[in-house]
């Protein structure tokens, strides 16, 4: 008797440990196909069932960017019940593939469950993507490229009001050797403008140049800002210069033994000058045209002087370190008449003297995209190379750089997690559009990151170059 009741304990000790609740979809997957633009949101429906012989709830749904807080039964599911997950995506300015995660966190053992939603996003024609404040514009960055000095271009934004009141736009301040027109400057709901800008390069200067724009938008009583970037890379035009010019031209000689100058024994807070000298070892006078540094650090005097055949120059770079940092360095670019070599690039190096017990803030680099897709690639697969994105979850999940790793810069736990990662690695650090990503560089700097690229225009300049994203969880 004994043994019958210990059996029948056993078998029901069994039957107990069995039980358990079981989560089953229809379907993980679900592809919207071609759908519009215009014609968003689309929702999905995820239905589930409960096969097992437990109850579950369903604890959490996180969906990835794109798609709107998804909704779901929240009453506990028993065994042979069902319920949905509802998701719906905007389509709204995201042409083009998509495919989107969505997590599911039951009360099953902590199981999280992967569902996701695919299809293609038919543009809407002629709909403007970039904002100049409130404006809609087709661009919010106007290059004019490189051009000769002296000659003349003027470029068109398209803009629209996409707001119900009227907007009022003005332009703020007056810009040398720029002239800009907005018509209509009063720009009914959801019609459309132009900005016009017309740029001289004559009375600038030499070389790269960047400008911001001003304009004040007015709706409603209120007055709002929005700003334009001009950039710009002005060369003198040699193909003017006569024959004899041509046969006895200016050329610029550095006199030093190679392109990098390393400035030693720098304080903190004392100001150092260093002398560079120029010789000009051609026939004609040469003209130093602009002397930049792409450091503010540096401080260059004088940035355009002459010298005469056989004859030498000097300008001098300044620099007073702020401390925390141990090296300084800039690439230096002298720009002249010289036809044969008009643009000289060198490299300052400034190594700085740190108090023992100086907290070290290494410096960033910061690189533009097509850097930054050079650097991944040549990178790939090397221990030491370390990608971070410092976007939310969702964001990383709606579409990353291969390879990367994800800490959100706006969790609690970010400084925490920096800190367990190796120092000695390089890294190449975004966000969304280089706000965050900053941010969270000053405070790999304050923990003692050396190695640190900054892809400062973010994930929204790598998809305007059209670069490949990847799915983290595919």
């Amino acid at each position: 008797m004994k043994k019958i009741i210990l059996v029948s304990l056993l078998l029901l000790a069994c039957v107990i440990l069995l039980s358990k609740p079981i989560i089953k979809f229809e379907t993980l997957e679900y592809n919207f196909g071609r759908i519009k633009e215009e014609g968003s949101p689309h929702r999905v429906d995820f239905k589930f069932s409960n096969t097992g012989d437990e109850p579950f709830k369903i604890l959490k749904v996180s969906a990835g960017w794109g798609c709107t807080a998804p909704s779901w039964s929240t009453d506990e599911i028993k065994p042979g019940q069902s319920g949905i997950i509802s998701v719906e995506f905007d389509s709204n300015n995201r042409p083009g593939n998509f495919r989107k995660s969505i997590k599911v966190f039951t009360s099953i053992d902590d199981t999280i469950i992967k569902l996701a939603t695919k299809g293609f996003v038919i543009a809407t024609p002629g709909k403007l993507r970039k904002h100049i404040g409130p404006l809609d514009a087709d661009n919010d960055q106007i290059n004019f490229g490189k051009m000769f000095h002296g000659e003349k271009q003027s470029k068109i934004i398209k803009i629209h009001n996409t707001e119900e009141d009227t907007m009022f736009i003005t332009v703020v301040g007056e810009y040398d050797g720029i002239k800009i027109k907005v018509e209509p400057s009063v720009l009914l709901p959801a019609k459309y403008g132009n900005i016009t800008v017309h740029f001289n390069s004559e009375s600038k200067n030499f070389g790269k140049a960047s400008e911001s724009l001003q304009f004040e938008i007015k709706i409603d009583n209120e007055k709002l800002n929005g700003d334009l970037i001009l950039h710009t890379n002005i060369f003198e035009d040699f193909s003017k210069l006569t024959s004899g010019e041509k046969a006895n031209p200016p050329k610029i000689k550095i006199l030093q033994d190679n392109r990098t100058r390393v400035i030693n024994d720098l304080k903190p807070g004392e100001l150092k000058t260093e002398v560079i000298e120029l010789e000009n070892i051609g026939t004609r006078d040469l003209q130093i045209r602009n002397i930049q540094s792409y450091d503010n650090t540096f401080t260059i005097k004088p940035t355009s002087f002459n010298i005469e055949p056989g004859n030498k120059g000097t300008f001098t770079i300044s620099v007073t370190p702020n401390g925390g940092t141990e090296k300084l360095k800039s690439i230096i670019t002298i720009i002249s008449n010289d036809p044969i070599q008009s643009v000289l690039n060198f490299t300052i190096i400034g190594n700085v003297n740190l108090p023992k017990g100086s907290i070290v803030k290494a410096k960033a680099v910061d690189i533009p995209v097509g850097k930054a897709a050079s650097l991944v690639k040549s990178s790939k697969g090397k221990d030491d190379f370390v990608i971070l994105d410092v976007r939310t979850d969702d964001e990383f999940n709606n579409g990353c750089l291969e390879d990367a790793v994800n800490i959100d810069f706006n969790g609690s736990n970010f400084r925490k997690m920096l800190k367990l990662m190796d120092k000695s690695k390089t890294y190449l650090v975004y966000c969304q559009s280089g706000i965050r990503s900053r941010k969270a560089i000053e405070q790999m700097n304050e923990i003692g990151f050396n190695n640190i690229y900054h892809m400062h225009e973010g994930i929204e300049g790598w998809k305007a170059k059209r670069l490949k994203l990847v799915d983290p969880n595919s």
